[in-house]
């Protein structure tokens, strides 16, 4: 190594390194920059194709059934179920691009905390998944409940049918939770919280719809059993009626105002 003379000898070292370590790191810039391109740039055509795709398999109508649809209305937005799912994709594909351009360029911890979000994705889009089918079935069963409780005769059916309702949506959103892994130990305790609320809710709708249901039983049961004590009555004062002594076809007959006992009836006189 040469040995520096003066200040201009200082300076013209240090901009010859400066200059050799930034044309020894330009490849790796071009190349994180020219990934970073391309990953948008696919990222934003594959985004436009999945939304695409779900509007013409009718992913929307499935959306506004299942009620998703009004949540992500409620939430502000003026974006389509489609639009969001699209948008997850899209921004799944820029982490990668974002993830490959941070290791070529060297920087390690940030490509470590994006690779960590991109092995987390799956599990949110296993948690949606979860959500959107608990959410169909919650409106799929609440019909059969509410058709067939009122069918029963109960007061409130609409209550017992949303109770069905709103404890699948809980159970879906806990199940999504799970896992995701947030809590475990709170999310173990909800869901006991939750299955009891449940059951209360349950035998309060019950009790309170199903009196009148519970007066019509028990009185069908009075009427049932006094048709029977009726019916019971009828045969026994059928059979004594046949059960009375017949008289014997050899037994004399005696004239009204004989005494019934045969001590006291008068002897006949014997023929002459």
């Amino acid at each position: 190594m040469e040995t520096v003379q003066n200040w201009g000898d200082a300076v013209m070292v240090s901009v010859t390194e400066a200059l050799q370590n930034f044309l020894g790191f330009l490849p790796q810039l071009i190349g994180a920059i020219i990934i970073l391109v391309l990953g948008w740039i696919i990222a934003g055509l594959l985004a436009g194709l999945v939304e695409k795709v779900l509007k013409t398999v009718g992913f929307e109508k499935a959306a506004e059934s299942t009620g998703i649809a009004g949540f992500v209305k409620q939430a502000g937005s003026d974006w389509t179920v489609s639009k969001v799912v699209a948008e997850i994709v899209k921004w799944f594909i820029r982490l990668i691009a974002l993830q490959a351009a941070a290791s070529i360029l060297g920087m390690t911890q940030i490509s470590e905390i994006i690779n960590s979000i991109l092995l987390w994705l799956p599990n949110l889009i296993v948690a949606l998944a979860i959500i959107v089918l608990g959410a169909f079935l919650a409106n799929f069963v609440s019909k059969i409940v509410r058709g067939s409780v009122a069918k029963m005769g109960f007061d409130n059916p609409d209550l017992i049918a949303n109770i069905a309702k709103f404890a699948i949506i809980g159970f879906a959103v806990i199940a999504a939770v799970d896992q995701l892994g947030i809590a475990e130990t709170v999310v173990n305790t909800l869901l006991i919280g939750v299955v009891a609320a449940v059951a209360a809710a349950f035998a309060l709708a019950f009790g309170l719809g199903g009196q009148r249901v519970a007066a019509q039983i028990t009185q069908g049961w009075y009427e049932k059993g006094q048709e029977a004590g009726q019916k019971v009555a009828q045969e026994i004062q059928r059979s004594q009626s046949d059960e009375e002594p017949m008289r014997s076809a050899d037994e004399p007959m005696f004239p009204a105002g004989t005494p019934a006992t045969p001590a006291d009836r008068p002897v006949p006189e014997p023929p002459r």
